[in-house]
């Protein structure tokens, strides 16, 4: 199996794993180096290029965390499927409109009441490094995949 065929297939198990899972917790390194985590909705899934997509505006402390650190997490829970999902990377901002319109989902509109439209609007690009996750009740260490 080639290292290209079997990171494709680590993405699709990734992929499966959250599939329902439409809200994450991201983590990022705040400016006194603590961690900080909040809820964000995931947009869109996770494409040819390894990343998850979330959106924000430009002038939160997420993203004032990410301009001066880029290592993030961003965990998934389904208690109720004993499935936990934790997944390591490097997070980027992206002001690209097109882009934004190929990630928008009308439920982010919750969150950004102007949409598209929203002023200093970004997309936080999470690019994925490292992925662990327990998925059975008898499952004590993770499955790990690495890219």
């Amino acid at each position: 199996m080639t290292t290209s065929t079997h990171h494709e297939q680590q993405i699709q198990k990734l992929s499966e794993l959250i599939a329902d899972l439409h809200c994450g917790m991201l983590t990022t390194v705040d400016q006194n180096n603590h961690l900080h985590s909040c809820p964000m909705y995931r947009s869109g899934d996770i494409n040819s290029q390894r990343a998850i997509w979330f959106f924000t505006s430009a002038h939160t402390q997420k993203a004032e965390d990410i301009k001066r650190n880029h290592q993030v997490n961003v965990s998934f829970t389904s208690p109720d499927q004993e499935r936990y999902i934790s997944v390591s990377g490097t997070a980027e901002l992206i002001q690209d409109r097109n882009q934004m319109q190929q990630q928008w989902q009308p439920e982010i509109q919750t969150w950004l009441p102007k949409g598209l439209e929203e002023p200093d609007l970004v997309l936080i690009k999470v690019n994925i490094n490292k992925i662990d996750y327990w998925d059975s009740p008898s499952t004590i260490h993770p499955q790990t995949s690495q890219f």
